[in-house]
Formats: structure tokens, C-alpha cells, sequence
């Protein structure tokens, strides 16, 4: 299941957060309940459109997370060199995931050699307490404090390594969009209030946002790959996780592109409904910008 031997090595599951922008509506995502809202409210699982939403739009830090997204790849690059300044042998494979807020997480798995291996607690400490600048204005970019990490074995316990390489690649095969029809206005808005600070954001310090067409301003600041692993250098072997690198996965894309070079025509009762929830989306941006734009 690994590239590679795995007996000569300790593996880690680390999960690394963005910081707080402001309280969000507390929704349960199964059958634990959770505590009542900030609203005032014990949500259930119905409520499932208002999970992320900011309790105060109007207090909330849309600008800081959508600029938390853009340098959250500086914050992760000088993470992973503190990581190799503290063991030499470490390598990684990475998936960066969208939490129901709108800002970017990331998950990576993590190979040691067992000569070096640290302690759970001590990699997380060390992972979720580096900072970096940001190379557009300056500012100091950390990590959140709802990180965690935990050693795995790849090599004896079956079940519990499957099911932590499911959740690994279920996390890079997880489709971010989320179901349009019967969401909530306020969730709508909050929409809305991340398009819009990602608009006005600068992307880089040359950046005129007003003029700007990189896709960044589309996806509420975040830039850069969504899956990444260790690279084979001179004085490194990397390591890519079951084979997966940046070259299979174009050569998968395109084949999947081929593969529906030619669809089939959908019926014509589909392409009605089809077109149909279109426009109601539609309507429902529409809506939500006018309540938050000029």
C-alpha cells in the first residue's frame, strides 16, 4: 500500500488547522450532539447548511481568512523546513481540504526514520507552532491551536492502516462543492462576504485587485495544488504514498477528460431540471450579493 519499505520507518497522521476568524453556528456532522449554539440554539443534523456560517457577518474576519487561505503555502513550507531542521529524514504527502468556514486544513501523512522518530506530541507541537510572513503585506501567519497528530503502523495493524489511507485518499478524492438547493440565506451570504474579500484582496504585492484574473480571487484566497508529496531530490529520495505524484494525477486527469470527451446526450426532461437548478442558483448568488456588496 506504501512506496517503498515501510519496516525502517515511523508514519504520523497530522492535521493542521487555520486559526479562529470569528464564532460560526456549532452543528453536529453525526449522531454526537454537540452543545448549544452562540445562537442560542442546539442545532441538529437538518441544520447542516448553517455549519461554518459566522454567528456576526458583520464582525467576522472575512478579509483575515481569505488571506490566511493565500499564505497559508508560505505557512506550510516553512513548516515542513522546521520539521526537516529537526528530522533530517522526514518526507511527507500532503492533502489541503476545505473546512465547512471556508478556510483551507491540511492533512499530511508523515514518514520518519525510526532512528529519529519523535513522540506524536512532539512532531504536532513542533508542526502547529512554526509561523511564517506573509510575502504580500508582512503579516504573521500561524496555524490554529484544533491541530493533532498520531503514529500509525504500516506494517502490522491491517485494519487501522486502511482506514487511515482511506481517509487520506478520501480527502483528496472529496468533491468541495456543496449541494445548492434549500440553503439558507444567511448561509448564502456568507458566500457571498468570501467572494467579495477574496475580490478585494491582494494576491501578491503587484496585485490590482480591481484588474487582477488570477484564480485566486476565485477560490476565497487559496492558491497552489490541493495534493503534494515529497520530491525526489540530489540528496533526497522523496517519497510519493502509493506512487501518487503530481505527474500520475495529470496523466489521470486527462484520461478521465478523454473518457468524457464524447458524453451522451442527457434526456430532455434532465437538461430541463438540470437547467432549471441553474437558475435558481443563480438567483440565490444574485441574492446574496446584493445584500452584501455596494
Amino acid at each position: 500500500m506504501f512506496d517503498g519499505p515501510v519496516e525502517r520507518f515511523r508514519f504520523y497522521l497530522l492535521t493542521l488547522t487555520a486559526p479562529s476568524f470569528g464564532r460560526v453556528h456549532r452543528v453536529p456532522k453525526g449522531e454526537t450532539p454537540v452543545g448549544v449554539c452562540g445562537c442560542g440554539t442546539r442545532h441538529a443534523l437538518e441544520d447542516a447548511d448553517l455549519r461554518g456560517v459566522p454567528l456576526d457577518s458583520s464582525t467576522y474576519d472575512y478579509a483575515g481568512l481569505v488571506a490566511w487561505n493565500r499564505d497559508s503555502g508560505v505557512l506550510w513550507d516553512r513548516t515542513r523546513r522546521r520539521l526537516r531542521d529537526r528530522w533530517d529524514s522526514v518526507e511527507f504527502f500532503v492533502v489541503r481540504e476545505w473546512q465547512d468556514r471556508g478556510a483551507l486544513h491540511l492533512h499530511a501523512i508523515v514518514r520518519i526514520s525510526r532512528q529519529e522518530a519523535p513522540t506524536p506530541l512532539a512532531l504536532g507541537d513542533a508542526a502547529r507552532t512554526a509561523t511564517a510572513f506573509s510575502k504580500v503585506d508582512g503579516a504573521l501567519v500561524s496555524w490554529g491551536e484544533q491541530g493533532d497528530c498520531q503514529s500509525f503502523r504500516a506494517d502490522g495493524e491491517g485494519a487501522k492502516t486502511i482506514w487511515y489511507l482511506s481517509k487520506a485518499l478520501n480527502y483528496v478524492m472529496k468533491d468541495v462543492a456543496r449541494e445548492s438547493v434549500g440553503r439558507r440565506s444567511d448561509a448564502w451570504r456568507h458566500i457571498a462576504h468570501l467572494s467579495a474579500a477574496a475580490r478585494a484582496m491582494r494576491c501578491s504585492a503587484e496585485c490590482d485587485p480591481e484588474m487582477c484574473q488570477s484564480r485566486t480571487h476565485e477560490r476565497y484566497g487559496a492558491r497552489g495544488h490541493v495534493v503534494s508529496a515529497s520530491r525526489r531530490t540530489k540528496t533526497r529520495t522523496g517519497w510519493s504514498f502509493t506512487g501518487l505524484t503530481r505527474r500520475v494525477q495529470r496523466q489521470l486527469r486527462t484520461e478521465w477528460a478523454q473518457s468524457r470527451a464524447e458524453p451522451s446526450s442527457p434526456a430532455p426532461e434532465a437538461q430541463t431540471a438540470a437547467l432549471a437548478a441553474r437558475v435558481s442558483e443563480s438567483r440565490r448568488i444574485d441574492v446574496a450579493r446584493a445584500a452584501v456588496l455596494p
